[in-house]
């Protein structure tokens, strides 16, 4: 582990005091990828107070670019210290602050097409195929984690298809902005620390059992939380042999901000800048080629990217509705190769 300074101790990796606010919510995730990109996922746990309840959600990229997902609630008691879980999933700390485990033993959703993975989310949804999963993984940090500082403003927004808006739609925005300033505002309370990993263990699907090893992207947050308050950001993270990153890009409350890190030779740098160039695939929510120009530490990297599997996930609320999309990617920088995601983020109403 590097020696950095950073405000991340060993108590926060724990459950912390809720707010009385319904926007209160606590999540744990992690992104991974064997080293040769062929096995990876994500996995998100978020625990909401005043539902009481608790939400688990894995996604495992399966062999022939089919997709397996599941979902499930939980009530909100955590009755051992240490471990979050929701049903079969099981995020455990331990080692704060330097180790994670995760482990599920279900049946998965099966889809031979990503674009379908929306599906499953909707109520009363149709059955689909489903396979028996196994999946015990221990990630390991790279570095102390990184606790975000404040954010940085910049000119542009993130690269995105610009559509003309109509007069009643410009309308709705420009009423909605005060709230969504207001909002911000209150967000800011909100405490967010991010982690690049080493990540091995197994993956275990049907009966057939697959050594893993690889890298990932942890992050724990706690505070208010609302999906529908940025129109749309850009979430980067990828690991490769001695090195990672995390970049984020974003529009909220009119403004538009940066923010991440670049491990690097074992040290932990805050990114100064970021410039973001990117193509889109045939829905133009979600990315596909990627070019990214980070300045961290007086250095300059430039990370070029491929996604070569997009998992669409839309989100709803009152009053609003986005596409969230977690993107498969191969990153390379100075001759170095690796492997994380490109997540994108488009509010479709309003």
């Amino acid at each position: 582990m590097a020696a950095e300074n950073t405000p991340v101790q060993a108590a926060d990796e724990g459950l912390h005091n809720p707010e009385d606010d319904p926007l209160w919510s606590e999540s744990f995730y992690l992104n991974f990828s064997d080293s040769h990109g062929h096995h990876g996922g994500f996995t998100r746990m978020a625990l909401h107070p005043t539902k009481k309840e608790t939400e688990g959600f894995l996604c495992l990229y399966l062999p022939g670019g089919r997709i397996g997902i599941t979902r499930v609630t939980d009530a909100l008691e955590q009755p051992k210290a240490g471990v979050i879980r929701a049903g079969n999933i099981q995020h455990l700390c331990t080692d704060p602050v330097k180790q994670w485990r995760v482990r599920f033993d279900g049946e998965l959703h099966v889809f031979e097409d990503p674009g379908l993975v929306a599906r499953v989310l909707e109520p009363n949804s149709p059955p689909v195929t489903t396979e028996r999963l196994q999946l015990d993984l221990e990630a390991s940090g790279l570095h102390s984690p990184f606790f975000y500082p404040n954010y940085k403003k910049v000119g542009t927004p993130p690269p995105h298809k610009r559509e003309r808006a109509g007069f009643g739609r410009k309308i709705k925005l420009a009423l909605r902005l005060p709230g969504e300033i207001r909002l911000a505002l209150r967000m800011r309370s909100g405490r967010h620390y991010e982690q690049s990993m080493a990540v091995r263990g197994s993956v275990t699907l049907n009966g057939r059992k697959e050594s893993f090893t690889g890298g990932g992207h942890r992050d724990h947050s706690w505070g208010l939380r609302h999906w529908g308050v940025s129109p749309r950001f850009r979430w980067l993270s990828g690991q490769m042999e001695g090195m990672a990153f995390n970049a984020m890009y974003l529009t909220v409350a009119g403004s538009n901000v940066i923010n991440g890190y670049v491990w690097c030779e074992g040290v932990c740098m805050p990114v100064d800048e970021l410039r973001l160039e990117n193509s889109f695939d045939d829905t133009g929510l979600a990315g596909r080629d990627i070019s990214l120009e980070l300045v961290s530490g007086g250095r300059h990297f430039s990370i070029k990217g491929q996604v070569f599997l997009n998992v669409p996930l839309p989100m709803a609320g009152p009053g609003f509705s986005t596409m969230y999309t977690v993107g498969r990617t191969r990153y390379e920088c100075g001759g170095k190769v690796g492997y994380g995601v490109a997540e994108f983020l488009e509010r479709l109403y309003p």
